[in-house]
């Protein structure tokens, strides 16, 4: 009885052994083939950059929330917290990582052009090293800590590039026909995707903004990432919308010029604050003295401490702003406008990490809510949602990218075509008050940085 059951342990073993050898051989013949090499590496840096964004957005908010608690606790407090915190959120990337400043996208973007600069592999290691993904991350955290009005979107899409390009190069390692702009772009994707769990979204983005005419050649990469990505984020999350599902009136035909006003006036406002952003941000660059420099950031954080306690809503990424709005929580005015704007110029004037497409969707969320007591309290929720729109299109100049984010994140379908035509108007409106966009502008610095001498 002791030598059969030793038999089949024996041929049980062997079995296993076999089946192992059989196995790992048909993964080395799978893994021979350089797309399903590529496609292995692509599906790794999904997951590691969604796990990384997820974990990224829970410690975001936990930020906002434990400034809004502070605030709330020791009001007067906040005017030295926020200076000291937005110094160091500053200082971290100002000796370390200076790559890792502002928003992320116009690094992105810079890198998609590098074939225009000496050293493009230099370059784009620059601009998407781990070294300033990490910086990326502590800086934009210490700066939502210290009430700036940043968001999260930006940097989370720098930081997923920056994983893809990681994983990119080691798979350059084996495979010789390797475009890493493909890594980036994708991983752009697949962060925007993770960032506000819209897929189509990311797609549209790198279409419209990264990759332009050459979408047919990362079409591939580009969609096996944003799956991979939006996999793993709802599965940790949930199948959620970001905004929720905010009641809509019937919507017809009527509403179409109100459609254009928003579209006219939000697409201006976004131009205005894209401009003036650059503007600032260029006298900024223009100081040379390290002293300068640390009492400008530290004026930014006295400032953006003082609108808070004016009104606390001035802090954070600002979506649970308007998701008061969409549930009638709330009421808006034209001062939390003007509120919001200076809070956003502010904390991205301080040489902090951190996002300008949360905060831009606030203060375009909060015109809408503002214009819909004159245009008609029964379209609240939809002016509201064109305001997002209208004023983030005229800060990026994606209008596709913004009316697909905000219909993904409110699956409000019935109010497509309001929506198209409100990011059309933006898009012309804002090209009135300057020919490029933000990113474009800061995009140029960058590779005016690496270009031959």
């Amino acid at each position: 009885m002791k030598k059969s059951g030793t038999l089949y342990w024996i041929k049980l073993e062997n079995f296993i052994f076999k089946l192992r050898v059989k196995l790992f051989a048909k993964v080395k013949i799978l893994l021979s083939d350089d797309n399903n090499f590529k496609a292995l590496g692509l599906w790794v840096s999904a997951i590691a950059a969604a796990l990384i964004a997820v974990m990224y957005a829970k410690l975001f908010r936990l930020a906002e929330e434990f400034y809004l608690s502070f605030l709330k606790d020791h009001t007067y407090f906040v005017l030295a917290l926020s200076p000291i915190l937005f110094f160091l959120a500053w200082i971290l990337v100002y000796k370390f990582a200076p790559e890792a400043a502002g928003s992320g996208i116009p690094q992105i973007m810079a890198v998609n052009k590098a074939e225009e600069v000496a050293d493009p592999k230099k370059f784009m290691d620059r601009l998407l090293g781990l070294k300033v993904a990490f910086f990326k991350v502590i800086s934009s955290l210490l700066c939502v800590l210290g009430g700036g009005a940043i968001g999260r979107e930006g940097p989370t899409l720098q930081i997923s590039a920056s994983i893809f390009h990681f994983f990119g190069k080691q798979v350059g390692k084996f495979v010789p026909q390797n475009n890493q702009q493909t890594w980036v772009v994708a991983g752009a994707a697949a962060g925007l995707a993770s960032a506000f769990n819209t897929p189509l979204g990311g797609i549209v983005y790198a279409i419209e903004e990264l990759s332009l005419i050459h979408f047919y050649k990362i079409r591939t990469a580009l969609i096996t990432a944003v799956i991979a990505s939006g996999l793993v984020s709802q599965w940790i999350l949930g199948n959620y919308l970001f905004l929720g599902f905010p009641s809509l009136s019937p919507v017809g035909i009527a509403i179409l010029p109100a459609a254009i006003l928003v579209g006219i006036i939000t697409g201006f406002m976004g131009g205005v604050f894209g401009r003036f952003l650059h503007f600032v941000l260029k006298k900024r660059n223009a100081l040379k003295q390290f002293s300068k420099l640390v009492l400008l950031t530290l004026a930014c954080g006295v400032i953006a401490a003082s609108l808070s306690l004016i009104d606390e809503r001035s802090s954070g990424a600002g979506i649970h702003v308007i998701t008061d709005f969409l549930r009638q929580k709330d009421e808006p005015s034209f001062v939390l406008v003007g509120i919001r704007f200076i809070s956003t110029v502010v904390s991205y004037l301080s040489g902090a990490a951190g996002g300008i497409f949360s905060p831009s969707l606030t203060i375009g969320g909060t015109m809408g809510a503002f214009l819909s007591s004159f245009i008609g309290q029964n379209h609240a929720n939809l002016m509201i949602l064109l305001g997002m729109i209208g004023f983030l299109t005229g800060v990026t100049r994606t209008p596709f990218t913004s009316f697909i984010l905000v219909l993904e994140m409110t699956d409000r379908h019935l109010a497509i075509f309001p929506m198209m035509i409100t990011a059309v108007v933006a898009q012309w409106i804002s090209r009135i008050i300057d020919g490029r966009s933000f990113y474009e502008h800061v995009m140029e610095k960058f590779l005016l940085s690496a270009k031959p001498q």
